[in-house]
């Protein structure tokens, strides 16, 4: 509230406790309606993430060849998490397109691999704050990627700007004289092309970019563009919701997840289509075909609908109006539908063929553990990240042959997931202690609780083989 009593909303705080300035302040006075002054804050929110984005690019070129050390860290406490990882993107698409005219994808390379293990070090000191740490962590996962893709790109002798193995990656063009301000980033994709959407993001966690989760990005992009919908589907673990989740992430949208069941009804679907088109948010529908079948053949027809009005739209126009079920409501071309699907389980209805053809499916299978484990150790300060990785992934896969088969038992990508973060804690918290050690009494510490007596023998001989001569201690933090 200001002096004379007028409440105002002047930035917005994440769930991590980070913190975002508005350029200009919304005064609830000039806007009553709870849906005017919300639709202003939303308004400031974009335009405010795009300023700062504006100036984050603006430092990083200034900065030129020379980005590194401690002018790159300083930068990167700069600004939000989210804009931090924007303009670091913007910067490489850009250094590479250069690089790959020039032929010198080696300079490139050379660079990113300084700041990665600048930034490697940097997450184990104890005085990092929370949001800092994660910024860095997030920083790391995507200069990984960045550095691979590099690799790749030299490797394959790329000499031109259209060769498959960029214009496939996800590409951040920044064009510095675009009049409007939130049309300055566009994000392109093959022959894909989206403006990046500024929904604030806080300082999540940013998904490790496999060669499988790359298609499904591509794949889910080409829905979007031709006003489709997208369909992962496959095994429990492989990161299907968390994909479309990071893709929306990417694009700057609002990503909402339903989980479905057979509760869900045709009116119940209609209400969420609505509130979804009028936002122009992306709906994730985990478990789809859980749904009865008598409802989903309605549901094909309004997604008939929706898709048709979506193809509607005025060139250049961010929105247009449409019927639905007999309503007139708005659509905004942000809007996006996905569903997620575990096939051949049990109690799973097969899609009816005129709902299938409206979703551009995508396989998920194995993803690749020992990529994603290498990228998470690093990230979490591990400088033996490649070899350790495939030590541990080997582990749970010679434990899930081996072991009795128990329900309770996981080696999946949860359970991989789940050890990596307890090493990286134990990691800090154990300074001078050596990182296989580490790594061995996260890995003991979360399976042998819920192992049988028979299991635990098996799996801390499985350790010794994989860790000959490593003497792990009862307590190590001590």
């Amino acid at each position: 509230k200001t002096e004379n009593g007028q409440s105002e909303v002047h930035g917005m705080v994440s769930c991590e406790g980070e913190s975002v300035l508005f350029d200009k302040a919304v005064r609830l006075v000039d806007a009553p309606k709870i849906n005017e002054w919300l639709g202003g804050v939303e308004h400031q929110m974009q335009v405010s993430l795009a300023s700062l984005l504006q100036k984050a690019v603006v430092a990083a070129v200034a900065g030129g060849s020379d980005f590194l050390g401690t002018q790159f860290l300083d930068w990167s406490q700069q600004f939000p998490a989210q804009i931090v990882l924007l303009a670091a993107s913007v910067n490489w698409s850009d250094a590479v397109e250069s690089a790959i005219v020039a032929a010198t994808l080696e300079t490139v390379l050379e660079r990113i691999q300084a700041i990665l293990q600048m930034l490697a070090d940097e997450v184990l000191r104890d005085d990092l704050e929370s949001s800092q740490r994660k910024t860095y962590e997030q920083l790391i996962t995507e200069l990984v990627h960045q550095r691979d893709s590099s690799r790749r790109l030299r490797d394959v002798g790329a000499n031109s700007v259209m060769d498959f193995d960029w214009i496939y990656q996800l590409r951040y063009s920044w064009k510095p004289k675009e009049q409007d301000l939130m049309h300055r980033l566009a994000i392109q994709v093959a022959n894909a092309s989206f403006f990046y959407g500024f929904e604030y993001l806080g300082v999540s966690d940013r998904l490790v970019q496999t060669p499988l989760t790359d298609r499904c990005y591509l794949t889910l992009t080409q829905a979007l563009h031709m006003r489709m919908g997208g369909n992962p589907f496959g095994p429990a673990g492989t990161g299907k919701t968390e994909s479309v989740k990071m893709l929306g992430a990417m694009l700057g949208r609002f990503v909402l997840v339903f989980n479905c069941d057979e509760a869900f009804d045709f009116n119940a679907m209609g209400r969420i289509f609505v509130g979804l088109c009028q936002v122009g948010a992306w709906g994730c529908f985990d478990e789809f075909n859980r749904i009865n079948i008598e409802v989903l053949s309605v549901v094909a027809q309004q997604m008939i609908s929706i898709q048709n009005a979506l193809r509607r739209i005025p060139s250049g126009e961010a929105q247009s109006t449409f019927y639905f079920e007999g309503k007139e409501i708005k659509i905004i071309e942000t809007f996006g539908c996905f569903i997620t699907m575990n096939p051949g389980y049990a109690g799973r209805t097969e899609l009816p063929d005129n709902l299938k053809v409206l979703f551009r499916p995508v396989s998920m299978m194995i993803p690749d553990y020992a990529m994603v484990a290498e990228v998470m150790l690093f990230s979490e300060g591990f400088t033996d990240a490649k070899v350790l990785s495939r030590k541990m992934v080997k582990l749970y896969k010679l434990s899930s042959e081996q072991l009795s088969q128990q329900g309770h038992y996981d080696f999946g990508m949860r359970a991989v997931k789940y050890v990596l973060v307890m090493a990286g804690a134990l990691m800090r918290s154990s300074s001078g202690v050596a990182e296989d050690v580490t790594l061995i009494r996260a890995m003991r510490d979360s399976n042998i609780p819920k192992f049988l007596v028979d299991d635990v023998i098996l799996f801390q001989a499985l350790i010794s083989d994989l860790f000959p001569g490593v003497a792990v201690p009862e307590k190590i933090d001590e």
